[in-house]
């Protein structure tokens, strides 16, 4: 009796300590702003662009309500070749300059900020044009509202390896996901429909189109390095009912500081091919 008496006390110490809850008291620390760098070099397969464009910002702290601040004062050049593009800011951290990219170039991106040089390079990825854009209705499921929604058609190649970012425009507002799982959508690889007909695709199930609205679609044809850079971030962003959000986390670009390989930048400089296409509605 007295060797079950211990028995049974243990185990009531040992439940007891496995259902006791310990106050934790998280400190999230401030980091060194790092730079974030936004931007495609862009051929246009059925649009004429001339003016390609580079976002430098500074990272925001995780904790605090302030935005990402801009950059105004770095050296940004592209480098193809025996060329070299010099880009001027204009405003909010935006810098441009004015040149038609080449089919199957590679361009190199060069960043002179506070004594750091950063660089990256990227090839232009070919890829199809948009054949058409058609209007779809779709029923309301898993979240997503009912109404007539954008899709595309499209036809891959068949004799290389494609990956697509699309991107919508509404009345010359970019559409941003608000469920960021859904958004699997907006980038994929071909290896299900290779050289085959993409129909009625739908990129994005949360936007609705009305009366009058004019939606702009813009497919980009990326590199297999870019697809992988956009399906981290969607990946990290998606959330789930049973495990709850994902932890914050950085995800490495294609941006290496070459003077101070520590401070590392954030973001991505691609070199794409897009194909753009107008629906007034």
């Amino acid at each position: 009796m007295r060797k079950l008496i211990k028995i049974t006390g243990l185990i009531t110490v040992i439940i007891f300590s496995i259902s006791c809850e310990k106050e934790t008291n998280l400190v999230l620390k401030n980091t060194n702003p790092k730079m974030v760098v936004e931007g495609n070099i862009l051929l246009g397969l059925d649009t004429q662009i001339q003016q390609q464009s580079i976002k430098l910002s500074l990272s925001a702290n995780y904790t605090g309500n302030t935005s990402p601040e801009p950059i105004t004062n770095a050296t940004v050049s592209v480098v193809e070749g025996t060329s070299t593009y010099v880009f001027s800011h204009t405003s909010n951290g935006i810098y441009q300059s004015n040149f038609k990219a080449e089919s199957n170039k590679s361009y190199r991106l060069i960043i002179l900020y506070k004594g750091d040089t950063y660089e990256a390079i990227e090839k232009i990825a070919n890829g199809p044009k948009i054949d058409s854009l058609t209007i779809n209705y779709f029923p309301s499921a898993l979240g997503s509202p009912e109404g007539n929604f954008i899709t595309i058609n499209t036809t891959d190649p068949s004799n290389e390896r494609n990956f697509y970012l699309w991107r919508l425009y509404i009345n010359e507002q970019l559409m941003i996901n608000p469920s960021p799982g859904n958004i699997y959508r907006a980038i994929q690889k071909d290896d299900f429909f290779n050289g085959k007909a993409l129909l009625n695709y739908l990129p994005f199930d949360n936007f609705p189109v009305v009366h009058q609205d004019i939606a702009r679609m813009e497919q980009l044809s990326i590199s297999e390095q870019m697809y992988n850079y956009y399906y981290s971030i969607f990946n990290l962003t998606a959330s789930s009912p049973v495990s709850g959000d994902v932890p914050p986390g950085n995800i490495t670009g294609n941006i290496i500081n070459k003077t101070n390989p520590n401070n590392k930048a954030l973001g991505y400089f691609g070199a794409c091919s897009v194909s753009i296409k107008i629906k007034r509605i």
